[in-house]
């Protein structure tokens, strides 16, 4: 093979000279610039470049750091007929020259240290190409590790609704527990894997006993203890999740050695394993069941941190403590909306005069509001007897008391940058949420717009307790703002959302969909993925761009009956409505 080399100089008789030397043995392309040699090298693949320092206009250490990125695996070598020991020190360091020759320079050494570059080009090349091989290959194993979730995903959902739910939040408190302990990234991401996956055993146990209402009988719980051991038998033969399948087959284990499926104890048990353990006891008593309320935060730290030693790593437990965040969540959300600084909607509305049917349209244009009102109305009742519809929860709260919410809410300041992003937005997701929703008949309409009014309250919650820390993660991407929200705050902010919803007493199947619409390559739930494809169509600016989503692929629409045709015409409706509503209010 004739390898390419490269030779600059802005001095012709040197540029003749080296390239009578090397060109019985290499194909030699010469350049008298940097420009030049640039230019060049978008050609031509080279080995190696032999170039003069001192060179008019650019330097040849200038010249080489910019073939970094052009040719990263091409081999630089640089002449100089002067001491610049400084500049090419640190050439040398950042790998940017593999070696410098002095002028004048001997033929036969010269000639020596290109046949060694030339090999080191050869070394190089093959590393990378091993590289990319092994880049392949873990891509390969990750997109099979991806699939297997989301397969295992899917059945969770379609056994267990709540068993999803559990999981995610097991799965956040988990990482946020690693990250307060110091542990490096991969051991959190196995955390991750291990906390969401952590029941999919319970995929083989009878329904009768996994949604029984009650309590489980002995033979029924040595049945249901079965479910560590039949997942992370599932999970042994997925490529790269051993260490996963163990902290799923320990994470019933307790730290005293009483715990089962092998009485394991201590530091016998995984890490990852005593974390999960801690944060799935955790969610379980936060949690409502059909058998027995909810907990509160502090009663349920409390519960665990008496079995510290006992049933759980006190290390874990003494970590878990110091989640401050998730119990500031936990008491705003049972402390009622009142404790947020307000959203309120810029309106005009002379509200010591405005009949309830003005009133109504101030709150339904308000996310705060909305949820005020809800919770205000639902009060006291029952499950089966609680409203979604905004204006339905005025109607039972009456002129003179949403006259009074309204009023106290416009009559405080506003201190946080965010409001006029959240709620217009909020106003474009519930609208096109009602409107999907009236095309498809999936959920009744008021309560597609109220879930898409209310999507994002979790995240106004969290910028209102966490302003520093929100004003920097509310800039990225949904899915990397989802990854920094769990891991400062144990919880995204669509699991906040979900918690602010129950509170308001909307029913639990709806706001599962909150919990859930960011992810579209894990839903199933049609109300999920109406809001889903809701919040896109509130994003995109254009209907031309809902209708070219690629995320959305065919099935996903088709579980909702709708074309691209449709996703844009529901755009342009959404934008007519939300200009027509905001007239009112000017």
């Amino acid at each position: 093979m004739t390898y390419k080399i490269m030779i600059v100089d802005d001095e012709p008789a040197n540029l003749r000279l080296l390239e009578r030397l090397f060109r019985r043995k290499y194909n030699v392309i010469t350049a008298n610039s940097g420009m030049e040699a640039l230019r060049l090298l978008e050609q031509h693949d080279v080995a190696l470049i032999i170039t003069d320092q001192r060179m008019p206009h650019m330097t040849g250490i200038e010249l080489l750091k910019q073939t970094a990125d052009l040719r990263p695996h091409m081999v630089r070598i640089i002449l100089t007929g002067y001491t610049d020991v400084e500049a090419l020190v640190e050439a040398i360091n950042c790998g940017q020259v593999y070696k410098y020759v002095t002028k004048p320079w001997v033929n036969e050494d010269l000639q020596l240290t290109v046949s060694r570059a030339i090999e080191h080009f050869e070394t190089n090349k093959s590393r990378h190409e091993l590289e990319r091989i092994n880049q392949r290959l873990s891509l390969h194993l990750k997109e099979l590790s991806q699939g297997f979730v989301r397969a295992i995903t899917d059945a969770l959902e379609a056994k267990d609704e709540y068993v999803h739910g559990h999981a995610r939040r097991v799965s956040g408190y988990g990482v946020a527990i690693g990250r307060r302990m110091g542990l490096d990234d991969s051991m959190l991401e196995q955390i991750s894997l291990a906390g969401f996956l952590h029941d999919i055993g319970k995929i083989g146990t009878p329904d009768h006993i996994l949604l029984k209402p009650g309590p489980l009988s002995e033979e029924e719980r040595t049945v249901m203890q079965l479910h560590s051991e039949r997942g992370a038998r599932m999970l042994a033969s997925v490529p790269e999740m051993h260490d996963v399948a163990d902290a799923v087959r320990y994470h019933h284990e307790n730290f005293d050695g009483t715990g089962y499926p092998e009485a394991l104890y201590g530091e016998q048990i995984p890490l990852a394993a005593r974390i999960i353990s801690v944060a799935d006891a955790y969610d379980a008593m936060t949690s409502p069941r059909p058998f027995r309320e909810a907990c509160d935060h502090e009663t349920a730290f409390d519960k665990i941190q008496s079995c510290a030693g006992t049933q759980f790593d006190p290390e874990v437990v003494q970590a878990f403590g110091s989640l401050e965040t998730i119990a500031q969540i936990r008491r705003s959300i049972a402390a009622g909306s009142a404790c947020l600084r307000p959203f309120a909607a810029s309106i005009s509305i002379e509200l010591e005069e405005a009949p309830l049917s003005e009133l109504m349209l101030t709150v339904e244009a308000d996310p705060m509001l909305a949820a005020d009102a809800l919770r205000a109305a639902n009060a006291g009742t029952s499950a089966d007897s609680a409203t979604t519809n905004i204006r339905a929860a005025c109607l039972i709260l009456g002129e003179a008391r949403t006259r009074v919410m309204v009023m106290r809410s416009q009559g405080q300041e506003e201190s946080n940058p965010l409001p006029e992003v959240f709620i217009e937005h909020a106003l474009r997701c519930g609208t096109a949420a009602r409107l999907i929703a009236e095309r498809t008949g999936i959920v009744d309409p008021e309560d597609a717009y109220t879930l898409g009014l209310l999507h994002d309250i979790g995240a106004m919650l969290l910028c209102n307790l966490f302003p520093a820390e929100m004003n920097e993660i509310i800039k990225l991407k949904e899915d990397e703002r989802c990854e920094r929200e769990v891991a400062e705050f144990g919880v995204d902010h669509a699991q906040v959302s979900q918690w602010v919803l129950e509170s308001c007493g909307v029913p639990r199947a709806l706001t599962a969909a909150v919990q859930t619409h960011h992810d579209v390559m894990r839903i199933n739930a049609p109300s999920a993925l109406l809001l889903h494809v809701a919040n896109a169509i509130a994003h995109a600016d254009e209907p031309q761009r809902v209708a070219a989503l690629d995320i959305l692929g065919s099935d996903r629409l088709a579980l909702l009956g709708l074309s691209r045709f449709d996703l844009a015409s529901i755009h342009k409706s959404t934008a007519a409505a939300i200009e027509h509503q905001l007239a009112v209010f000017s």
